[in-house]
C-alpha cells in the first residue's frame, strides 16, 4: 500500500490473528491450512513496523462480535441457501464447512480473533 498512501498516511487492516503464543493443534491445524499468514499481534505489529509503518492503534473482535455479528445471522440463512440451490452437491459442502467452522471458532474462540491495526505511515 506504501504507494498509495502519502508519508503521515493512516493505513487501517483487519487480519486473523492468534491471541495466544500456543493453542490445541486442532485450530492451529486449520487455520495454517486456510490461511497459513495467520499469526500472532507482535508479529504483525513487526511486519508493519519493518514495512516503515508506526502502530497508532490495535483491537480485536470479542466473541460476541464474531458469533451475534456473522456466524448467527449466516447460520441462520442455511436452509434457505439449500432451497435455492436445490440441496446440491456443492450447496451442501458449503454448509457443512461454514458450520465446522463455526464449531471450531465456539470451541477455540479464545486462541483467536480478528485484529484492527490502525498504523500511520513513517518514511
Amino acid at each position: 500500500w506504501k504507494e498509495y498512501l502519502k508519508i503521515g498516511g493512516y493505513l487501517a487492516v483487519s487480519e486473523i490473528t492468534w491471541l495466544t503464543p500456543s493453542r490445541p493443534r486442532e485450530i492451529e491445524k486449520f487455520w495454517n491450512e486456510e490461511y497459513p499468514e495467520i499469526s500472532t499481534a507482535s508479529t504483525k505489529i513487526s511486519q508493519l513496523e519493518d514495512n516503515g509503518y508506526s502502530l497508532q492503534g490495535y483491537f480485536y473482535l470479542s466473541p460476541k462480535s464474531w458469533l451475534e455479528g456473522y456466524y448467527d445471522p449466516m447460520a441462520s440463512r442455511f436452509q434457505a441457501f439449500l432451497d435455492r440451490n436445490n440441496h446440491s452437491d456443492l450447496a451442501l459442502k458449503v454448509v457443512r464447512d461454514s458450520e465446522d467452522e463455526i464449531a471450531l471458532y465456539k470451541t477455540y474462540q479464545v486462541y483467536y480473533s480478528y485484529g484492527f491495526y490502525i498504523a500511520r505511515r513513517e518514511e
